[in-house]
């Protein structure tokens, strides 16, 4: 076997038709191989926003409240402090100069801040983004049963605030009229 492999590399035109055969498979590989696949390779983007964030954050929280009192007809609102922020990615350039007077020195230097962009599916410009940030929750209000027992408020008060990590003074807590 090491004999045929050894004349199988001394004979130059030999290893460039296995070469270019090689090539062609891939090739022909690469146009019928991927067929069930979809042509797409885009990354999908997720769009979240503010208002999808708050009602997630309230089915989590009553999901908590449930827990603790087994009230599965809790009430929970989340206000937010802003919407969602983004930061993206930029290419920052400074340019300085300097120049000497007969008397004076002066020197400038000016910034130049770009956004780097990628194209989006349907042949637009997009600016990168780098980082997604979520709103500040601003306060919680939570009515259901046993609100009104101390114990019970505290324990929700308690596992809200690590939820969120919020101060106990945004966490308002009632017991339900029902």
């Amino acid at each position: 076997m090491n004999e045929k492999i050894k004349k199988i590399t001394q004979n130059p035109k030999l290893l460039v038709v296995i070469g270019l055969c090689g090539i062609a498979l891939i090739f022909i590989s690469s146009l019928f191989g991927g067929e069930g696949k979809s042509e797409k390779s885009d990354i999908k983007e997720q769009t979240y926003t503010a208002e999808e964030y708050r009602v997630t954050l309230e089915k989590d929280i009553k999901n908590i409240v449930t827990g603790i009192t087994g009230d599965k007809r809790a009430t929970v609102v989340v206000t937010l402090e802003s919407g969602i922020r983004y930061s993206y990615a930029s290419a920052d350039e400074t340019d300085t100069t300097s120049a000497t007077g007969s008397t004076t020195d002066q020197s400038s230097e000016s910034k130049k801040q770009s956004y780097i962009t990628v194209k989006t599916a349907d042949g637009g410009e997009q600016a990168l983004i780098v980082t997604e940030i979520m709103p500040e929750v601003r306060g919680v209000a939570i009515i259901c049963d046993g609100g009104n027992n101390e114990i019970i408020a505290e324990k929700i008060k308690n596992a809200v605030t690590a939820a969120l990590n919020i101060t106990s003074k945004r966490v308002y807590i009632s017991g339900g009229t029902g």
